[in-house]
């Protein structure tokens, strides 16, 4: 049986961005409960206070964006993964009954993959 390497460099981009939402994600709940900036905080981006809940869903999806297609196209090439690209971005299949994920998402994501 032939073992599938990582995409290290897909894996390497979705997670960065993952990672920099949550990071511009955290600066704005730091700045609207205290008007400053967290310490360390990366680039000059600008803040997004106030924020209304659908700014929030926004920058929740991006994540989930970028860490759904890191598990689903870990495998792909660059070129598999775009051409799969609505696909990749759903929540990642169970893997057995109970699955790694599953457990995690709400039934109506486990349902309608």
């Amino acid at each position: 049986m032939l073992k599938r390497l990582l995409n290290l460099d897909l894996l390497e981009f979705h997670v960065r961005e993952a990672a920099q939402e949550l990071d511009l994600l955290l600066d704005s709940i730091q700045y609207a409960r205290d008007g400053t900036r967290r310490e360390g905080t990366v680039g000059d981006e600008p803040l997004r206070w106030p924020w209304q809940e659908g700014a929030l869903a926004a920058s929740l999806e991006h994540v989930y964006h970028h860490l759904n297609f890191a598990w689903n196209g870990r495998f792909k090439t660059m070129r598999e993964a775009d051409a799969q690209f609505d696909r990749n971005e759903k929540f990642p299949y169970p893997h057995g009954a109970v699955g790694w994920f599953a457990k995690f998402w709400p039934k109506m994501a486990r349902t309608s993959q």
